[in-house]
């Protein structure tokens, strides 16, 4: 029998998680809680079981595990919140691994990841918790993924490096080996980085520069 979930969210990103789960086969999902409005009750044809404020009963009624359906466009905030909060609580929350990413043995995953089709991560790279790491990107071997990062579709992280905490790497970016970056950064689309990027920001361009603080 599969374990019952609850999912967090109603994004694109929540789509995406619960196309997951589908294919893995793991759990079944009891329904949504979202802040969001669905006129028929629904969302990706899950029953919407009401907002925030319906958790506490859900626990008391025995859910416990939840799968995270908040992504972080912008940045992981909003995304951080919410699970601290969460865990607070009581609750603990899934990885949702697509069955065709390729994870190597030796890699360490913590709590409440998502991880997509085609990511690749090799030996004794550590993933903390409530991470995503997005379509092919890649994560080479003893790299260090803090706490609620969000590692976009096709961004290449080097090995040894150092992902700081709440940091984004946006679409394509690329980390080459030996880096540290700090917490709370955003790389951009498309950037390069070959040094260590430390003070809180925007980074853009090949190499990768501070354009905003």
């Amino acid at each position: 029998m599969r374990e019952k979930i609850i999912l967090i969210g109603s994004s694109g990103h929540a789509r995406v998680v619960i196309d997951i789960i589908e294919e893995e086969g793991k759990y079944q999902i009891e329904g949504v809680v979202t802040n969001d409005i669905f006129p028929d009750g629904k969302f990706n044809n899950y029953t919407v079981l009401g907002d925030d404020s319906v958790l506490h009963e859900m626990y008391k009624a025995g859910y416990k595990n939840l799968a995270m359906g908040v992504g972080g466009f912008k940045n992981n905030l909003n995304r951080k919140k919410i699970f601290n909060n969460l865990k607070a609580t009581g609750f603990n929350f899934i990885n949702v691994i697509h069955p065709k990413s390729v994870i190597s043995r030796s890699v360490k995953i913590g709590e409440g990841c998502t991880i997509f089709a085609g990511v690749i991560i090799n030996p004794n790279a550590i993933i903390r918790n409530n991470v995503i790491i997005a379509t092919n990107a890649t994560i080479d071997h003893d790299s260090i993924i803090e706490s609620h990062v969000l590692i976009s579709a096709g961004v290449t992280v080097g090995g040894n490096d150092l992902i700081g905490e709440g940091t984004l790497l946006a679409l394509g970016s690329k980390v080459v080996s030996g880096i540290k970056i700090g917490k709370n950064i955003l790389i951009g689309s498309g950037a390069v980085v070959v040094k260590d990027c430390l003070e809180e920001g925007l980074y853009l361009g090949i190499p990768a520069k501070l354009i905003k603080k």
